[in-house]
């Protein structure tokens, strides 16, 4: 089994989307081994602090912005 903790969120969220496009499963080596199946990303991904997103991020720089001010 492939260890997912060692893996970066931004590569998790990769993944998920090619488990998405290839029917739930995906091999990182490539070489028909270990397969990952969208389950253990999404539920090595609910153990993860929030990472946000381009609209997020925008809202977050603007409030402390004006909280600066």
């Amino acid at each position: 089994m492939w260890d997912l903790k060692k893996e970066c969120t931004k590569v998790l969220l990769k993944w998920l989307g090619f488990t998405r496009k290839f029917g739930g499963f995906y091999d990182p080596t490539n070489n028909k081994g270990q397969m990952i199946t969208q389950q253990e990303i999404k539920k090595e991904l609910s153990t993860r602090e929030h990472v946000l997103n381009k609209k997020e991020s925008k809202e977050l720089r603007k409030s402390k912005i004006k909280k600066s001010k």
